[in-house]
């Protein structure tokens, strides 16, 4: 991986359309729920409330950068906390200009062979750290499950369905990667090649570090848990009165749909599927646009504002 491949005119470009398309979403949800009351309530509002959802989205970070070390350390290599940092903050921003978030595995697999970690084993990181997130999500079943009555929502319900094929589709996917992968792997070559020594890892490696393996689940799972809890913080600091739970089930489903949506960082598709979801639910509705506002720099602004600064000093340090 050269220097080309992460040329700033292609790196701007592209956050530039991401702003676009963020910014238009923004402006029409604001330009359709801004009255008079929003000014009243803002108002009523103690900045002081919101230091909740910025320490749950920078502990959200501090776990995820963890469970990147934990990883390596179970494949039996070691990234500095710097090495990690840049990993997970500067695939987090160039991820947010890409659809589907895979514009930030190249510059995360180049980090890595900077630390002196091969490129297969980079690769083999990356779908470990992804196949950990994915596995959070049984756990989450029977919780969404006790609250299924809010699922009926249009979009909500479009959502889930959606994630149930995509994740059924991509678990049968990995299924035959782990059961077939010589004869995959001899008929895509290389292209596969760190999948399938995921699968080597998986079977040798991690077995023999079920410790550092553990600890990468549990600090995933205090991340996502962590990126859950942004949402009902948000709803906490503004004062309104949607329930705690309610607002957190709504997030996790988000979290998983935002992953896959096919714009950059799901711009556009976010904020309009946020406002549709949290429609019903986050009262006055006069207050909605500058929620979704929050709930979008939480989720997704603020990580990638770190990310932006991350890359130039990764670049810097070349």
């Amino acid at each position: 991986m050269t220097e080309n491949e992460f040329s700033k005119k292609d790196f701007w470009r592209g956050i530039k359309i991401f702003l676009f398309l963020s910014i238009v979403s923004i402006t029409i949800i604001l330009s359709l729920t801004l009255k008079k009351e929003t000014i009243h309530h803002l108002k009523t509002i103690s900045p002081f409330l919101l230091v909740l959802p910025f320490l749950s989205t920078g502990l959200r970070f501090f776990f995820d950068i963890w469970r990147l070390r934990y990883i390596v350390e179970a494949m039996g290599e070691k990234i500095s906390w710097k090495g990690a940092f840049y990993f997970t903050m500067g695939g987090l921003a160039i991820g947010a200009i890409t659809p589907m978030q895979i514009g930030g595995i190249p510059f995360q697999i180049y980090v890595c062979k900077r630390e002196g970690i091969s490129i297969p084993e980079g690769s083999a990181a990356i779908f470990t750290r992804g196949f950990l997130s994915a596995l959070i999500l049984p756990i989450l079943i029977p919780f969404i499950y006790y609250y299924r009555r809010y699922m009926s929502i249009g979009v909500m319900s479009a959502l889930i369905k959606y994630l149930i094929w995509f994740y059924g589709i991509t678990g049968l996917f990995f299924l035959l990667l782990l059961t077939q992968s010589p004869r995959i792997q001899r008929r895509f070559g290389n292209k596969v090649k760190g999948i399938v020594l995921f699968k080597e890892i998986f079977t040798n490696k991690f077995k023999k570090r079920k410790k550092s393996f553990f600890k990468a689940y549990l600090t995933t799972f205090l991340s996502l848990s962590f990126y859950f809890l942004t949402t009902p913080f948000i709803i906490k600091g503004m004062g309104l009165k949607t329930p705690f739970f309610e607002a957190t089930i709504v997030q996790i489903v988000m979290t998983y749909a935002m992953n896959f949506m096919p714009t950059p960082g799901a711009s556009g598709l976010a904020e309009g599927s946020a406002a549709a979801i949290f429609y019903p639910i986050v009262k006055p509705t006069s207050i909605l646009g500058v929620f979704i506002v929050l709930w979008r720099f939480f989720n997704a602004y603020l990580g990638i504002i770190i990310g932006v600064l991350a890359i130039s000093k990764f670049i810097s340090e070349k």
